[in-house]
């Protein structure tokens, strides 16, 4: 079968315990618009995980909070159900599976990453499984960290045969871990040059960057810790539309805005606390500006 999924930690473990519970022939990456206006072609031989409901595929695995209407009127194999992660879903449904519980101190590591349980510490100096989660998220425009999709299928084989300490030996696991490493200071600085306080928003633009740092998007709480929400944009490579995300600051959690519930007007999505929409580039000011506007909270 084959895995149809995100590139991020909580699907890297997902694919691991499918692996697990599976036969699997091949692992295919995508953005989850992908199914939702059915650009790619799915079967029964699919499994979804982490990814939006397809009529057509032999199972799903999902916990976001906004497929939950599909969930209830739709009949399929596999489970949904609301929880931190996907990993944690697909864990609980093959709990009685030989070998499963072995993976149990990686999905609760999922649980944290999906659901932003981070220490400052985490954020600023990542160790274990919270650095492979930051090799993820590596890119160089230059393309000297090789194809990602091979390196997430790598790390599905090791996570599923080596302990963590051999992971983190591995020769395309450390070329990475220097790649993230060496760009934070890099990050930082450009956060600081593209950010900027609306009262209770921390708002980055990075659209008119050629080339944005790799760092942790968390990190921008540590810089503003007084703000309950951040809004970024950014510019999505060689296409013309725009990304914005939103997301509460995991520090100081009094943000009260559903961001799911408002992104859903921009034709986006997400859960409660954080969620993205990708909208054409000529109408990115204007989304924008209505976003920052709801999440405004009046000063007091």
């Amino acid at each position: 079968m084959r895995i149809v999924t995100r590139g991020d930690f909580d699907s890297l473990i997902s694919s691991v315990l499918l692996n697990t519970t599976h036969e699997i022939e091949d692992v295919l990456i995508v953005h989850p618009v992908n199914i939702l206006e059915n650009r790619i072609d799915i079967s029964e031989n699919d499994i979804l995980a982490n990814v939006p409901y397809h009529p057509d595929c032999g199972y799903w695995f999902d916990h976001h909070v906004n497929e939950v209407k599909m969930a209830e009127k739709t009949n399929f194999k596999g489970h949904f159900s609301i929880a931190p992660s996907c990993s944690r879903v697909i864990y609980n449904y093959y709990n009685n599976t030989d070998n499963i519980e072995r993976f149990a101190t990686v999905v609760n590591v999922a649980d944290k990453i999906d659901t932003a349980q981070f220490s400052i510490e985490d954020i600023k100096n990542p160790r274990g499984w919270f650095i492979i989660d930051r090799t993820l998220h590596a890119f160089d425009s230059k393309g000297r960290l090789g194809n990602y999709r091979e390196y997430f299928i790598k790390l599905i084989h090791w996570i599923s045969n080596y302990s963590l300490s051999e992971i983190l030996l591995a020769d395309d696991v450390q070329q990475r871990i220097e790649h993230v490493r060496s760009e934070h200071k890099l990050f930082v600085q450009a956060l600081g040059e593209c950010s900027y306080i609306d009262n209770n928003i921390i708002i980055t633009d990075s659209r008119k960057m050629r080339y944005f740092p790799n760092g942790n998007r968390y990190l921008i709480y540590t810089l503003y810790p007084q703000q309950n929400v951040s809004v970024s944009i950014f510019n999505r490579r060689d296409t013309d539309y725009s990304v914005i995300f939103v997301g509460h600051n995991i520090f100081n959690r009094t943000c009260q805005t559903d961001v799911n519930e408002l992104l859903k007007k921009f034709q986006g999505s997400g859960r409660t606390t954080a969620g993205t929409c990708v909208v054409p580039q000529n109408k990115a000011d204007d989304f924008l500006h209505k976003i920052i506007d709801a999440l405004r909270e009046p000063k007091e």
